[in-house]
């Protein structure tokens, strides 16, 4: 009699052991994946920061004529927006609404290296408006003034 209560108090313990670790295991996935997704967010924070700041360096550059960092600098933020932000963009919005996006930063970078002052300016503040537009739907927060 004895052998047999303690086979049901074994019997009864190991399913509720077995039970509880399913439930930590199962909470434990659900962190990893909040974990990723705020991961992916922080991981375009800096880009967009990025941007918004090389934008004004840029204005900066131009208003002193110094073409050649400016035109460095454009670039450099051309591979950052193709490399971190449009993948996503596309992903999330489709082709042909992060082409239009692509356009327009595509305008600044040949404004700056054919150092057409006339339109820079406003390509700067089109561009600055779009990441603004972008990173809501990129699950991303802009804190800028400009």
């Amino acid at each position: 009699m004895r052998k047999e209560i303690f086979m049901v108090m074994m019997g009864t313990l190991t399913a509720i052991g077995l039970a509880g670790c399913g439930d930590s295991l199962n909470n434990s996935m659900n962190d990893i994946q909040t974990q990723k997704i705020s991961y992916s967010q922080r991981s375009l924070t800096a880009p967009f920061s990025d941007l918004l700041y090389g934008f004004s360096a840029i204005e900066k550059y131009v208003a002193k004529g110094d073409y050649d960092n400016a035109t460095t600098l454009s670039r450099n933020l051309y591979d950052e927006f193709h490399d971190a932000i449009l993948p996503p963009l596309t992903v999330k919005k489709g082709k042909t609404y992060a082409d239009n996006m692509d356009r327009k930063f595509d305008e600044l970078t040949e404004a700056i290296s054919n150092k057409n002052q006339s339109k820079i300016p406003n390509l700067i503040k089109e561009n600055r408006k779009n990441l603004k537009t972008i990173a809501p739907i990129l699950g991303v927060s802009v804190l800028s003034t400009q």
